[in-house]
């Protein structure tokens, strides 16, 4: 009987673990930057927001709650960085545009290492054993943020951010935030030595 409870929760602690590493998967934000080296970012002291792009022509754009939880979120991260919002007309140092795409994804996972015919079955003993896969759909998030300097029309900054979408508007909120964060992390770039 005891080996039965033990079997019951090595099963159960396993299960745990996968679900876990699932769960891990699924909350993972991709984020990379990448910028002029020669652009001196310490000149830039305005920004203002230039527009939004819909790169999947997903209704995006339709949705005012969508744009302002992004824009406010980079507005923060900009000024916490010393940086200063303007009106688009003041001519500011950095204009920011930003592409917002949504794509349905699916991500297929084994549920356990195959033992094949004369493999061992953790527990059980030897004997045949197969492994499982499960399907998981979902939608996967990309933002990308630029930071354009006007008086040039050229690109100083680019975010990427690629990310499993939640479940719930206030779930997406709290990931949006955190990867603008992320995303900013490290702006302004130093400049190489």
């Amino acid at each position: 009987m005891s080996s039965s409870i033990g079997r019951t929760v090595r099963t159960w602690i396993g299960w745990s673990g996968l679900v876990l590493l699932i769960l891990c998967a699924c909350t993972a934000i991709d984020v990379k930057t990448d910028h002029d080296p020669t652009a001196d970012f310490t000149k830039f002291k305005t920004f203002a927001f230039g527009g939004m792009t819909d790169l999947n022509r997903g209704g995006v754009l339709d949705n005012s709650l969508t744009r302002g939880r992004i824009e406010s979120a980079i507005d923060e991260e900009l000024t916490k960085k010393g940086l200063e919002r303007v009106e688009p007309l003041q001519q500011p140092d950095l204009l920011v545009h930003y592409w917002v795409g949504v794509k349905d994804k699916q991500r297929i996972e084994s549920t356990g290492p195959p033992a094949g015919p004369y493999g061992w079955r953790g527990g059980y003993g030897w004997g045949a054993g197969y492994g499982g896969v499960m399907t998981y759909d979902y939608k996967e998030g990309t933002l990308l943020v630029d930071l354009v300097e006007p008086a040039k029309k050229e690109l100083m900054w680019r975010a990427t951010i690629v990310a499993p979408l939640e479940d719930t508007t206030q779930g997406n909120i709290e990931l949006g935030k955190k990867a603008i964060a992320k995303a900013f992390e490290d702006y302004p770039p130093k400049k190489p030595r």
